[in-house]
């Protein structure tokens, strides 16, 4: 008898990892024997939803570091005078 540790809960981002390493090989051969045009409008779209995340990321860490410094006590921004 092997023995297996449980799972830990998988964070939504992990699981989203998980799925997009699970899917990529397929997808990526799927996309390369479509014809050019379909193909590369493919990859602008998703292009463009990976830099709409990146851009929400960074959004979310200026967001997260403010709300930080007012429940720290530090309730000024970078260059405002108490």
């Amino acid at each position: 008898m092997v023995y297996v540790a449980p799972r830990t809960p998988q964070t939504p981002l992990q699981r989203a990892n998980a799925m997009k390493r699970h899917a990529g090989p397929t997808y990526e051969r799927t996309v390369r024997l479509l014809p050019a045009q379909q193909r590369d409008a493919i990859q602008a779209y998703v292009w463009a939803l990976c830099a709409e995340a990146a851009a929400r990321r960074t959004e979310n860490d200026r967001l997260q570091a403010a709300l930080d410094a007012r429940t720290r006590g530090n309730h000024h921004t970078e260059g405002e005078q108490p």
